[in-house]
């Protein structure tokens, strides 16, 4: 049961860096904007970047203390 939630954290961590790149490197449409603004995700990137390495150290903990 263990080893389930610790894959489950691992992919969870995975797919959290693949939507964080995504929203990191989005840009908007607009060119005559400031450069902060043609990109309004990266605070939303950096958050998902924070939980998906909470996710990647509890999986690394639970797996330790399986062993």
């Amino acid at each position: 049961m263990k080893f389930k939630i610790e894959l489950s954290l691992l992919i969870s961590a995975i797919i959290l860096y693949i939507v964080s790149t995504f929203c990191y490197s989005y840009e908007a449409s607009s060119q005559n904007m400031l450069p902060i603004i043609n990109y309004p995700y990266r605070d939303f990137a950096l958050l998902l970047v924070g939980i998906a390495s909470v996710f990647m150290v509890i999986a690394a903990i639970l797996y330790s203390k399986r062993k």
